[in-house]
């Protein structure tokens, strides 16, 4: 055997320790066993290429440990070395008797030979172990072949059969290599009394396109029983035949995909029913039960075009679509779909609920849109489709789009202008206009070259102007060149940049509540409040309150917030829509009337001497500053006649024969005044 050895295995790839699951992971060798009714079955792999190469040296030694006998624990435990001296793989002239065993034959070259090449298909999963050294190939292949088969898993040194075996006992095998320096071990723990059964594998489903089956099935389920599977395959109800004479192994995936399992087959009839079945192969050799049956019939394929020949509207409101496909390929075929869209780059949805015939060859689309681009699908038995080239028809169109709406926009301060409105729901828009005038009344001119594809523009005016506002209209365009009407107008208010004017005084009055004030209003149209200022006494202006501009042609306020009776003066400001003030209105002043006081005592007497009467009143208040003397003569209107400052008046200008009626109204030092005293009458 000191030669090359070629080898070529197809899609298969070995992945060491797979099938031991229940060993521990922190142990260099993996073990796991099978109890039956007198024998346990060992199977173990070292956890990698060096400790396999230390244990082909050294040989392993196996021992086994009772633990529990009869639900009783054994004390002491009971120590049983299995092996007299260490199993080794077989020397290289034994594997002479592997020449019918393909395994076996893979196993030896991995053992003895001199190189080790594997001859592998371009793209094959073999790459993978083609790429790592040469001994990680020599330990896959050599743990993949002892999958495959017992009897080289026996011949490499890595399968143990104890018989017997005590029923319903509880044992610890352990398996150990001694190379000297170190100590390679594994166990795995069996109870006899334990039923082992295989479970059938589930799930299995089929795909067939064309001649080429495609099975799959939920390895993820079953890896802790298998390791490999066997597709196995019945024609026409005939006995299950193994597909390939190699069993295929779970490769190593991520992701999703890495829970399934794949099988690919040939089939060598059309038209005529195939059944599948999967069977799972443990380490031990063992086959689990068959799995559920799949049918499967291999359909004809086509490779053969389809392609519209016309697509015509008679009536502009129906469009006949006719295409070609060869009528010899027709049993290859589910059907026809006839798919449309707006675009020639789609997205392209098919227009009828059901599938078209095999036989059908034109469709008519009672509700085509103006424009449309039709593909057909040709649908094929093996699931594939064959779709033509895009095809254009159009209706004729005549009807207008509809009125854009939902316009809205803003003026900046600088004069630039955005305005948008609503995407038109009509499929055939080929863009906008937009019309602008500075008064309603004048003609809107068109601001736009080409019709906007999009729903916003921008504009920039002139805000030196008279005119207040802006306005603006659209107007729609499809793709015939229909035009809709203009929309509504837009009017948008020009940013203010200048201050309104300022109100109108009218006379102030000033009253015993307060002072009362009046105004007419500004002269310039876009002021919405005035506001009402009062000087305070340090000088400065304190807004009083907000009147909202309307359409009154006076505007009053009363300050009654006044605490003496000394002189206010007061302002008046306009202020526009764009919060611009106007001048205030010059200064005016007003004040509060005080109260009046208790009146005084008056009484008089007659000096017929003298010629006079005299006067005379008493008021206690040191605040009096005069006294205002009111006379009237017979019926005559009361007035004031003299102004003292003393308590005490002679009336020297009285006439005999009158009748004369005095009252005095006293005058404090802050300008406040008291009531008309008692009417004194005197005839003189």
């Amino acid at each position: 055997m000191k030669k090359i050895l070629l080898i070529a295995i197809a899609g298969f790839v070995a992945v060491a320790g797979y099938a031991q699951q229940t060993a521990k992971k922190s142990e260099a060798i993996q073990v796991i066993a099978r109890p039956s009714a007198d024998s346990v079955v060992l199977r173990w792999a070292p956890i990698g290429t060096d400790q396999w190469l230390k244990a082909n040296r050294a040989g392993y030694t196996i021992e086994r440990f009772t633990l529990v006998r009869n639900n009783k624990v054994v004390q002491p435990v009971e120590r049983k070395q299995l092996t007299t001296s260490p199993v080794k793989p077989l020397p290289e002239e034994q594997w002479q008797k592997f020449i019918g065993n393909k395994y076996g034959l893979v196993a030896a070259q991995a053992l003895y030979g001199e190189t080790f090449e594997m001859n592998i298909d371009p793209g094959d999963v073999m790459q993978i172990v083609n790429k790592a050294k040469e001994n990680e190939q020599r330990y896959s292949i050599a743990m993949f072949c002892a999958d495959m088969s017992p009897a080289v898993a026996k011949a490499l040194a890595l399968y143990w059969k104890d018989t017997p075996v005590e029923k319903n006992v509880k044992y610890l095998y352990r398996i150990s290599v001694y190379n000297g320096t170190d100590t390679l071990k594994g166990s795995v723990f069996v109870n006899t009394a334990d039923k082992y059964t295989l479970p059938a594998v589930t799930d299995v489903t089929a795909q067939s396109k064309g001649n080429v089956v495609t099975l799959r099935w939920k390895q993820a389920d079953f890896e802790s029983f298998y390791t490999t599977y066997i597709v196995e395959r019945s024609e026409g109800g005939k006995p299950y035949v193994q597909v390939t004479d190699i069993p295929g192994v779970t490769l190593s995936k991520t992701g999703q995909e890495s829970k399934y399992q794949y099988a690919v087959d040939t089939l060598a009839a059309v038209d005529k029913p195939y059944t599948y079945r999967v069977r799972g192969i443990t380490p031990f050799g063992e086959y689990g039960p068959a799995s559920n049956v799949v049918d499967v019939r291999a359909n004809k394929t086509t490779v053969s075009s389809v392609f519209i020949t016309s697509a015509l509207s008679l009536d502009n409101k129906s469009i006949d679509v006719q295409w070609e496909f060869p009528v010899a390929e027709n049993d290859a075929l589910k059907g026809f779909e006839v798919t449309r869209a707006a675009k020639a780059s789609g997205p392209y949805k098919t227009i009828h609920k059901d599938i078209l015939p095999i036989t059908a060859r034109a469709f008519k689309d009672t509700n085509p849109q103006q424009s449309n681009y039709y593909k057909i699908k040709a649908k094929t038995l093996d699931g594939t489709e064959i779709i033509s080239m895009p095809y254009l028809a159009m209706l004729v169109d005549s009807i207008p789009p509809a009125v854009p709406i939902g316009m809205q926009g803003k003026v900046d301060e600088f004069g630039n202008v955005r305005i948008s409105w609503k995407r038109n729901t009509d499929a055939d828009i080929y863009g906008y206009r937009v019309y602008r005038a500075y008064y309603q009344s004048e003609e809107f001119a068109l601001m736009t070259g080409e019709p906007l594809k999009d729903t916003t523009f921008t504009d920039r005016v002139e805000l030196k102007s008279l005119n207040e506002k802006i306005h603006y209209q659209i107007m729609a365009i499809d793709r015939n060149q229909n035009h809709s009407a203009l929309s509504a107008v837009l009017s948008l208010a020009l940013p203010d940049k200048v201050p309104p004017m300022p109100p109108v005084w009218l006379p102030v009055k000033s009253t015993k509540e307060g002072v009362e004030l009046s105004w007419q209003p500004s002269g310039s149209q876009d002021v919405v409040k005035y506001e009402v200022y009062r000087k305070g006494d340090g000088g400065q202006w304190i807004r009083l309150t907000t009147k909202a501009a309307g359409k009154d042609s006076v505007y009053t306020y009363t300050d009654q917030n006044l605490n003496s009776n000394a002189t206010q003066y007061y302002t008046v400001i306009a202020v526009d829509e764009a919060s611009l003030e106007s001048p205030p209105t010059p200064v005016v002043s007003g004040f509060k009337l005080p109260s009046l006081k208790a009146a005084a005592a008056v009484n008089a007497v007659i000096d017929r001497v003298g010629n006079k009467i005299i006067l005379r009143w008493s008021y206690d208040d040191a605040n009096a500053v005069s006294y205002r003397i009111y006379r009237k003569m017979n019926n005559g209107q009361m007035m004031l006649y003299r102004t003292v400052k003393e308590k005490q008046f002679n009336d020297t200008g009285v006439i005999v024969n009158n009748n004369y009626s005095y009252a005095v109204m006293v005058i404090f030092n802050d300008g406040s005044q008291s009531k008309l005293s008692k009417e004194v009458k005197i005839v003189y």
